[in-house]
């Protein structure tokens, strides 16, 4: 259904290179409106391939000792790669985030910090392509409470606002045993709090699911305390799993093996 005036045109690329451009309208909501004029700066400027997930980051050891040369740090031993691992590189990544973030060329932090949640979270890369500009946005990024705006469930070829915080979700904070500590809870779990300018497409039709009752029964100890920490009214599957919706397309399309290659405005 066509929610708005604006129109804009995505081009996706197919596996034998045939450009295919689709016609979107931008969703009618003050949320979708600002980020089409954050898209209005950075559309003829080639998107970050880590950030889009046109790198391969698989190779997760070798991408961390490459971090940890450019951090000058000692490589921790990561023979056993499980999710443990994963916690204690993420950890290592916040820490050494604004400080690197900082240095000249330093893809390397942001590709390890990818190559982490590329293993954590594999199936979202079958449902989802996310197109970033990275870096390259500087101060388009801003402050907004973003779930709100969150639609009930994802639908096909619609364009979306990711999640993009620092941190985690509060079910991915449990399904990775990190520690049942308030303060850590307050500091690593985020709501969609960070605006940026970046979106995702989503290849198929998503209903979030019910959350496991162990979750359930864990967050509930700590959920209001973790509300009020970040000003927001609730957290639910909604709020888990969907997403504020940005543009909607005017024909159906099999997103299948399509990659990105520019927006048109």
């Amino acid at each position: 259904m066509v929610t708005g005036n604006k129109k804009f045109h995505i081009v996706f690329q197919n596996k034998e290179k045939k450009h295919i451009s689709i016609e979107y309208h931008l969703h009618n909501t003050e949320l979708a409106d600002t980020w089409f004029h954050k898209i209005k700066h950075l559309k003829n400027i080639p998107i970050d391939r880590v950030e889009s997930n046109l790198v391969d980051l698989s190779n997760l050891s070798k991408i961390y000792k490459d971090f940890c040369e450019f951090a000058d740090l000692e490589p921790l031993d990561i023979s056993s790669i499980n999710q443990k691992t994963f916690n204690i590189l993420h950890k290592i990544y916040e820490e050494n985030h604004d400080n690197l973030s900082m240095k000249e060329n330093n893809e390397i932090l942001y590709r390890f910090h990818h190559s982490i949640h590329y293993h954590e979270e594999q199936e979202l890369r079958k449902t989802k392509i996310y197109i970033g500009w990275g870096t390259k946005e500087g101060p388009l990024t801003s402050k907004y409470k973003c779930n709100r705006y969150y639609e009930k469930k994802l639908m096909s070829n619609h364009l979306y606002l990711p999640w993009s915080e620092l941190g985690k979700t509060p079910l991915q904070y449990w399904k990775n045993g990190e520690p049942n500590n308030q303060n850590r809870i307050n500091q690593l779990c985020k709501p969609h709090l960070t605006f940026r300018a970046k979106f995702f497409m989503a290849k198929q039709n998503i209903e979030p699911k019910d959350h496991p009752e162990g979750f359930k029964n864990w967050f509930e100890e700590y959920k209001e305390n973790w509300l009020q920490h970040h000003g927001i009214d609730k957290w639910d599957e909604i709020d888990e799993q969907c997403a504020p919706l940005l543009a909607v397309p005017t024909q159906k399309f099999n997103a299948d093996d399509l990659e990105f290659l520019s927006i048109r405005i």
